[in-house]
């Protein structure tokens, strides 16, 4: 009995960063409030293949909207059939999000505007208010905050202060 108790409170620190984030209706930093916003791109080199609805963007590529960053060395953005609007990002080699004052990096990141997610691939490492987590997977629901981790998890959670 006693190691289902200390195996239970485990999971719940774990957790403990992400579920705070559920309550918070913007999830990662205010991704979920930016939908609507202007979108800025900035690289080295963008190539447009209207055929493809696609565009690739490489070198120092920096996107832009509202409060969300996403840096990456080479970024590939899929359009919907119309091309008016954007339907998924997928980016790879030294790729960093910032949304707010959360922060995530990774080896490749693919956000799925339909499905609302960003998947972080390889040495994904998440920060929100104060609180570290790593994997070599995680997934993060834009909406609700909530993150799936998988591949040798390891947490750092910073004591609340409750002197506030």
């Amino acid at each position: 009995m006693k190691k289902i108790f200390v195996f239970s409170v485990i999971l719940m620190l774990l957790n403990t960063p992400f579920l705070l984030a559920e309550g918070n209706k913007t999830g990662f930093g205010n991704l979920s409030n930016d939908g609507q916003k202007p979108i800025e791109a900035v690289a080295d080199k963008m190539i447009v293949d209207s055929d493809q609805s696609q565009a690739e963007l490489t070198g120092n590529v920096e996107i832009i909207q509202g409060h969300m960053h996403l840096y990456a060395d080479f970024v590939r953005v899929i359009y919907d059939d119309d091309q008016s609007d954007i339907r998924k990002l997928y980016a790879k080699q030294n790729v960093i999000l910032i949304s707010g004052e959360d922060r995530a990096s990774a080896d490749e990141a693919d956000y799925d505007l339909d499905r609302g997610t960003v998947v972080l691939i390889g040495n994904a490492s998440i920060v929100q208010d104060g609180n570290t987590a790593r994997a070599q997977q995680a997934e993060i629901n834009i909406d609700t905050g909530a993150t799936t981790l998988s591949g040798r998890v390891r947490t750092i959670l910073q004591p609340i202060d409750d002197a506030d």
